[in-house]
Order: structure tokens, then sequence, then C-alpha cells
């Protein structure tokens, strides 16, 4: 019995000063988790993967690409002192500036659906971080928002929620609004007669959902028309894509501009970008879907350099060059050159998004000068891409998702440099679809 008191008493006086130690212990555990990384001499490539069966589950992983092998097929979460993983619960970005990124969606329950303006950061165990953020109205129907980043002082986002007409400005460095647009007044004199919103009190003209960038001095914000918000739909009747553009010195809307013949670009999600800006010329990718109604030929547009309006006379024509119901999905204008993301086989747009995954995709190069010609890369075809551009230029090269779920396929990327030399970069276990690839540096 005196043992058992003697053990007893051991255990009370012990149990505290055990949970304290754990406590510590836990404390030394977390106590970076919010430091920024300060050293980029390595991990300083962050890729974000998809869950291959989930395409909500977005997770991050820094890693050195230097000491990759791009024939060996990568477990990222099992190699985890090659691949360190973060999960901060928020969908891969298009925007990246020196050592930060940035995406528009949290909450990866419900299709990424909880919006704001997350700058993501690499700590000092180079795990991926919500470093800062600015906070976006949430409602019921989730509309896409597009973010422009010009400088370290100077971006753009749209928060439908707060103002539905407004583009908010903001400093990317500082995390601090400065202002906002107000487009309502040139949408009015440009269509006085407008539906501003439906029966239950949904927005119908959305800015700045599908398209917001910068060439020259001028921003460019998408004008949408909804025929029913819930849908994203436009009306059958509707034959222009609209973009307004908005002098960046005075902050003054001046005009709005449309290109008959399309009626959307990109896809109705934040992480899609479909627009590219390469030589001071301003790309548009529409790929021709317009939700439950009909749409229009996948088509590629252009404003000019020095330019303020759409160049009717050039376009790039997709059903006219590769078939009827073939699309271009992603694409991005970089040294000189656009490229591509196009079925294989007719897009069937009345399929479920896990239907689409069936969708062969090949990837192409166009001259602009020549743009009935395109060279086909060679690059492994892949599964479509309805949640991200596969395109992304970091560290001074064009990196190329290859994106594609079925075992035994090739699941990765690819680089292409200034000198036209592709490469393959690095390959991934087909459980992780690639979406995007960040290189961060002071």
């Amino acid at each position: 019995m005196v043992g058992k008191f003697i053990l007893k008493s051991l255990y009370i006086i012990c149990l505290p000063l055990s949970c304290l130690l754990m406590s510590c212990e836990v404390e030394n555990i977390e106590k970076d988790k919010d430091v920024p990384k300060s050293d980029f001499s390595s991990f300083n490539y962050v890729l974000a993967t998809e869950d291959a069966a989930n395409e909500d589950i977005t997770t991050f992983f820094a890693f050195n690409l230097s000491q990759v092998n791009p024939e060996k097929s990568y477990d990222l979460l099992a190699q985890n002192d090659q691949f360190i993983n973060a999960n901060p619960s928020v969908s891969s970005g298009h925007y990246s500036l020196n050592n930060y990124f940035f995406t528009l969606a949290k909450d990866k329950k419900g299709y990424s659906s909880t919006p704001g303006l997350y700058r993501m950061a690499l700590n000092k165990q180079n795990r991926v971080y919500i470093n800062d953020n600015l906070s976006i109205s949430k409602n019921s129907l989730f509309p896409a928002r597009q973010l422009c980043i010009v400088n370290e002082q100077i971006g753009y986002f749209y928060d439908e929620g707060k103002e539905a007409y407004k583009i908010k400005i903001f400093n990317p460095s500082t995390m601090y609004l400065q202002g906002t647009i107000d487009l309502k007044p040139l949408i009015t004199a440009f269509r006085p007669g407008v539906k501003w919103v439906d029966e239950s009190g949904n927005n119908l003209v959305r800015t700045g959902s599908l398209v917001l960038d910068y060439k020259e001095g001028k921003l460019y914000v998408s004008v949408v028309f909804l025929e029913k918000a819930a849908f994203n739909l436009i009306a059958e009747n509707e034959q222009h894509f609209y973009l307004a553009v908005i002098d960046v010195f005075t902050q003054k809307a001046e005009k709005i501009i449309s290109f008959n013949g399309i009626k959307t670009v990109g896809f109705f999600v934040s992480e899609n970008k479909a627009s590219s800006v390469d030589q001071n010329t301003m790309y548009l990718c529409s790929w021709g879907w317009n939700q439950l109604n009909t749409g229009n030929p996948s088509k590629i547009i252009r404003i000019k350099p020095g330019e303020t309006e759409f160049d009717t006379t050039w376009s790039i024509n997709i059903e006219k060059l590769f078939g009827v119901n073939k699309i271009a999905q992603s694409m991005i204008a970089w040294n000189g050159k656009i490229y591509l993301h196009i079925s294989d086989d007719p897009y069937d747009f009345n399929h479920s998004d896990e239907l689409t995954f069936k969708v062969r995709m090949s990837y192409y190069e166009f001259d602009p000068n020549k743009p009935e010609q395109p060279i086909k890369l060679e690059i492994p075809g892949s599964n479509s891409s309805t949640r991200m551009n596969v395109f992304s230029v970091v560290n001074d090269k064009l990196f190329i998702a290859v994106p594609n779920r079925e075992p035994g396929k090739f699941n990765g990327y690819y680089s292409l440099d200034k000198t036209g030399l592709l490469k393959k970069e690095l390959t991934l276990e087909n459980k992780y679809r690639p979406t995007r690839l960040y290189w961060l540096h002071d």
C-alpha cells in the first residue's frame, strides 16, 4: 500500500511537469510556423498539386528543383525529406511576387468556396502558410474573382459581395486597401437599360470575374451581362465579349470595348487566368463554354501594342484549325509565342467534371505572325484542366503542367527555355495532379 501511495504521489507530482514539458515541446515545434523564411538559397520552388480523386484538396510542396531526377516518379508525401508538404487550406493562385504568391480561395470543402485575397509564404520550416489576407465577401453563388498585380505597390481585385461594380486597389507589399474604381457609371452609359439584379437580388453584372489584367498603363476588366446568376449564364442573344478600359494613373474608367463572336473567356474559377501579356500585346483565350446555354467556337483574340481596342483582323480559330468542338482550355503568351492546351477530341460541355478528365489534350506553340501554322510540342498528352491554367513562367522559363490521372501516363512538368530547349523537369505519381509552380526569392 505504501508503495502504491508513493507511486501515485509521484504520478500526481510528475503529471503537471510532464504536461509542462509536452507543452514546451509543442511550442518549440510550432514557434516557427508563422516566421517567414529569409534564406532562399534552397527549398525555393513550391509545387501545388490537387488530389487526383478530389480536385478540392490542394497540397503545397517546397523542394529543390536542381536535386530532382526527372526520370524518377515521386510520391511526394512519402518522400517528405525532399518535398516538404503543407496544406494551408487554400487553392493554387496564378500570381507570385518575390517571396510571396497569392490565391483567392480558401476552404477546400465546397469547391474552394470561401473567398479572400490570401498572401502565401514559406516559413522557416519551408512550409507554406497564410502570411496575410484581405477579406472578400462570400455569397451563395461563389462567382470567380480575378487578381492583377502590376508591381510591388499596386494590385487589383474584384469583390462582388461588398461592391459589385467596383475594382479594389491594394498594395501587395503591405496588404492595405488603397481605394476603388467604380465602373457602374461607365456600364450605365454603355447599356442604359441594363438589368443589375435578378428577382432574388443576385447580381447580373459582373466586373473582373473573368479578366483583370494590365498593359501599357491601362487596366482591362471583364464586364459580363448574365441572364441567370446561379449558372453564370450569358444570354443566347449576347454575341460580344466586353472589357472595360481603365487608366491606371488617373484611375478613370475610359470606355468599354467589345469583340464579336465570343461571349466569355477562361473558366468560372478564380484559379484560371485566361489573359496573358507578352511584348505589350494582350491575348485572351475563349474556350467557348457558356454553362447551360450554347457556347461559341474557341478562339484566341488580342489587343496590339499601343492599342486599347481589340484587333478585329486577327484571331486563332480553334475549330477552323482543329475541328468542330475542339477547344483551347489554357493559354499563355511568352517569348514572342503563344502556347495553347488544345483538345484532341470534341469537347462535350454537357459532361460532368469527372467525365471531362477523359478528354485528351495536347500542347501547341503558335507564332502570332503565322496564327494558322501551329507546332505541336513533343510533350505527352494530358487530361483536361478545368480548374487551372497549365502554363507558368517560372525563373525565366515556361513550365508546362501535364496532369494525368491514369496510372502509367506521364504526370508532371516540362519546361521550355528561350532558346527553344524542351526538357522534362519533374515526374509525379498519378495521385498528385500538378496545378501550379512557383519560384520564391528575395
